[in-house]
């Protein structure tokens, strides 16, 4: 990057070196000699209406001591999907919009409530997996087979996890064993429709101080259009260790390799021969638990990203034009977490029940470095760029748990970035819970921000505007949530409205100031989400919900893509749309149907001239059935109930994808598959 003027960085260098530095040693004088505080081992009740929590507060919390908007998916729950794309759980939460472009591997981008694509940050265990570029993560490419819980966290979080979180997070949680735990060891085979095969072996269990996971997965699918295979291998890696009773360190690995084919627009009949993309990821986090007395915990994290993609189209007989772009990306995050929990009796306030704050001091750089060649009627030629970006960020959280069942929580955070303007965003959350009733009411408002991609505010693929401003979104909800029959049995409601500014515009004729990008466009979103959930109810389980959404774009310019047009409705939002499974699992036996009705929507029609027309994408409605049988259970089998068997569990499925063979686009142009199928084997040793 040339000619973008950075802000000085000793002070940020000095204060990496320090930071470091008490990271290390505390580790090593604290970590193994058990100085640091307690970290419970011993099993804790899980209640599956009201479970444990890390995302919303930074610090473990039931559910129901949490006033932001929060989603739980458990392990049993992911299960009874048979999920072959992590797309398969995360369709049904409240308020995620999740379109995917075809079939499997095609883009999946996550508008959650209605938000833009790239404002939801996305972590596995805390550690940030979110693009470095800027870009909205494609979900796309998520295997589900190593991941234990998945949390969905609504509303502006910038204020706890910065400029990606500007909308939410989605948090995945790595299914690593607990100390102790018999291991196990998990083989998984399934084929079927468009010689589809995937294959799954996993290691899971524990020794008397640590807990461990390793799965290593791979897919393999020809898609059902021309040009449309899709090939996915990906392995993870879960370790907590327990240096003393007070010290635990985890170590996280994670690679995702995939390729697929583009078959080519739909008003080419899908003819494109040989136009693929490429990608790999790999994450690598450390992070340790430390309890320096019994008020004080640290908590510091360190990770790494790289990403590296791949996009080919070589000329044919269709396209004589040919292109190849190649495109890197790290980053390096270290986050250092100190929170200070007291109780209202060692504070002399018998009205509260338990104070928690929580300060934060976190330096993160990326890096992207892009090369592509080309060659078409107009010439050939060759572009390379390299740059990087960092950010220094300080944040605070003070939660307030009363003896009473109120619960009140605040956040800020104050962002410093080398290039683009700083920022500081906040947050305020309370709930109530009315005694004898097993009712809460809760409400948040806060603000929060996505930082300009590189491309946006340097000089990609043209004029950058250094000077940028952060997109912003202010949000405020009210929400009701009743638990009845032992927390089996669960209502929410939750009404909320988002207001979006200084969006990004994109023009081909440069603005007045020389950049392609300003900071001109405004939105409005407002909406309502209602859930139920039933839980072992006489062998039957139940998740239903039914979410409205009214959108608007407030003010647009530019000579772009017309995403924004003033006063009409953006784009794949639906009006409404709703969800339902339900899951009956006597011993042996679990059948999960699933239905998923979604509304009409404008999308945009690519296979026009610019500028691309809007267009109405109709309504649909997909329905999914999943069938397991457990042939042996816990070393019984059904047919001979005398003997024990050397396999502990033995288990064969069928999975139905669209089972009434809806034709639908769940993006306008890219045809969904019709009726699959797929049956397959599971064993545990």
């Amino acid at each position: 990057m040339q000619g973008v003027a950075r802000k000085p960085t000793r002070s940020s260098i000095r204060f990496i070196r320090a930071v470091s530095a008490v990271w290390l040693a505390a580790f090593i004088l604290l970590g193994g000699t058990g100085i640091a505080g307690a970290q419970n081992t011993g099993a804790e009740e899980e209640l599956y209406l009201d479970p444990i929590t890390v995302t919303a507060t930074r610090t473990p919390e039931r559910l129901s001591d949490v006033a932001d908007s929060v989603e739980v998916f458990g392990l049993e729950r992911i299960e009874s999907l048979l999920p072959g794309d992590a797309l398969d759980f995360l369709s049904e939460g409240a308020g995620v919009i999740l379109p995917q472009a075809s079939g499997r591997g095609g883009q999946a981008s996550l508008f959650l409530r209605g938000s833009e694509t790239n404002f939801t940050s996305v972590m596995v265990d805390g550690f940030k997996l979110t693009f470095p570029d800027g870009s909205a993560y494609d979900f796309g490419h998520l295997s589900p087979e190593w991941v234990g819980a998945a949390e969905i966290l609504k509303g502006p979080q910038s204020p706890l996890y910065g400029s990606d979180a500007a909308s939410g997070v989605m948090n995945f949680l790595p299914d690593v064993g607990k100390p102790g735990e018999a291991s196990s060891f998990t083989v998984r085979a399934r084929g079927g429709s468009e010689e589809t095969f995937e294959e799954t072996f996993k290691l899971k269990g524990g020794t008397a101080k640590s807990g461990y996971m390793a799965s290593l997965s791979r897919l393999d699918t020809e898609g059902h259009l021309p040009n449309d295979g899709y090939y996915r291998t990906t392995g993870t890696v879960g370790l907590d260790h327990f240096l003393s009773e007070n010290a635990r360190l985890r170590f996280l690995y994670h690679v995702n390799r995939n390729r697929y084919d583009i078959p080519g627009p739909a008003h080419q009949r899908y003819t494109e021969p040989n136009k693929y993309g490429r990608n790999t990821e790999q994450l690598i986090g450390a992070r340790a638990h430390l309890k320096l007395f019994p008020w004080l915990e640290y908590v510091p994290r360190v990770s790494l990203y790289l990403r590296d993609t791949l996009f080919e189209n070589k000329a044919d007989a269709i396209n004589p034009d040919s292109d190849k772009t190649d495109t890197s990306g790290t980053r390096l995050l270290f986050d250092n977490q100190v929170n200070v929990r007291l109780s209202g009796k060692e504070m002399g306030f018998s009205a509260l029940r338990r104070s928690i704050s929580t300060l934060g001091v976190e330096w993160e750089t990326e890096d992207i470095s892009i090369g592509s060649v080309y060659e078409n009627a107009f010439g050939s030629g060759e572009n390379k760029y390299d740059s990087d970006r960092r950010a220094t960020s300080i944040y605070a959280q003070q939660q307030f748990q009363f003896q009473n069942g109120f619960t009140l929580a605040g956040g800020v955070r104050a962002d410093n970035f080398d290039v683009g303007e700083d920022e500081t965003t906040g947050k305020l959350s309370a709930s109530y819970k009315i005694p004898g009733t097993g009712a809460r009411i809760r409400g948040a408002v806060g603000e929060g921000i996505k930082r300009p991609s590189f491309a946006e505010l340097l000089d990609v693929y043209g004029p950058g505007n250094p000077n940028l401003k952060s997109e912003r979104q202010k949000s405020r909800e009210v929400g009701f949530d009743q638990l009845f029959a032992k927390k089996k049995l669960k209502f929410s409601a939750t009404y909320y409205v988002n207001d979006i500014d200084d969006l990004i515009a994109y023009s081909f004729a440069p603005f007045e100031n020389g950049t392609n990008y300003e900071n001109i466009q405004k939105a409005r979103v407002k909406g309502a989400e209602f859930s139920f959930s039933l839980i072992d109810f006489n062998d039957f389980s139940a998740h239903a919900n039914f979410n409205t959404m009214d959108t608007v774009a407030l003010e647009t310019e530019g000579l772009g893509a017309p995403n924004y047009v003033e006063g009409e409705e953006l784009l794949r939002r639906p009006d409404w749309w709703w969800s339902a499974s339900v899951s009956y699992h006597p011993e042996r036996l679990k059948a999960t149907l699933r239905v998923n009705t979604v509304s009409d929507r404008w999308d945009i029609d690519d296979s026009a001239l610019w500028p691309y027309p809007r267009v109405v994408n109709p309504g649909f409605t997909r329905v999914d059935l999943a069938l397991s049988l457990d042939v042996v259970k816990d070393r019984i089998s059904m047919f001979d109930k005398t003997r024990k068997s050397k396999v502990k569990d033995l288990t064969v499925e069928l999975k139905v994808n669209n089972a009434l063979d809806e034709e639908y686009e769940a993006v306008y142009g890219y045809t969904a598959p019709g009726i699959q199928w797929f049956v397959g084997v599971r064993a545990i040793f």
